[in-house]
C-alpha cells in the first residue's frame, strides 16, 4: 500500500513526542511525590528525579531528612530513624500508589520503598501492570 510506509523522519518525530510526553510525566510524578512528602512528613526532599521504564516508575529523592532525624543520626540512632521512616513510608503507600495510578493511568501491582543515610536518599519504586498505552 502506497503512503502507509513510515519514513525515518516520522520515526524521529514519534520518538520526540514520546520523550516529551515522558518528560512531562516524570515532572508530574516528581512534583506529586515531593508534595506528598511535604504535606505528610513536614519536609520535602531538596532533590527528586523520576525514571520511567515500561513497567516501572522509580523515584529517587535526596536531602529529605528532617532536622530531628539528623539529630538522631548524630546520636547514633540510625536504626530508629530508619525504622520510623519505613513505617511512615508504609503508611503512605495508599497515597503514593493512588498518585502513580492517576498520573500513569495504570494499576500499580507492587510498591517498594527504601532509605539511605549517607548520602541522604529515599527511593520509591512502583511496578505497573500491563503494557503502556501507545500514543
Amino acid at each position: 500500500m502506497e503512503g502507509s510506509e513510515l519514513h525515518p523522519e516520522d520515526l524521529a518525530d514519534l520518538g520526540e513526542r514520546r520523550l516529551e510526553r515522558d518528560g512531562q510525566l516524570r515532572s508530574q510524578i516528581s512534583a506529586e511525590i515531593v508534595g506528598l512528602y511535604k504535606r505528610h512528613h513536614g519536609k520535602g526532599p531538596v532533590r527528586c528525579r523520576t525514571y520511567l521504564e515500561p513497567n516501572v516508575v522509580l523515584v529517587v529523592l535526596g536531602e529529605g531528612y528532617t532536622a530531628a532525624e539528623q539529630t538522631l543520626f548524630e546520636a547514633g540512632k540510625w536504626y530508629e530513624v530508619r525504622e520510623a521512616r519505613q513505617q511512615w513510608q508504609d503508611s503512605m503507600q495508599v497515597r503514593f500508589v493512588e498518585a502513580i495510578e492517576r498520573l500513569t493511568d495504570r494499576k500499580v501491582t507492587a510498591f517498594l520503598s527504601a532509605n539511605h543515610q549517607s548520602p541522604d536518599l529515599a527511593v520509591e519504586m512502583f511496578v505497573l501492570e500491563g503494557e503502556p498505552a501507545e500514543q
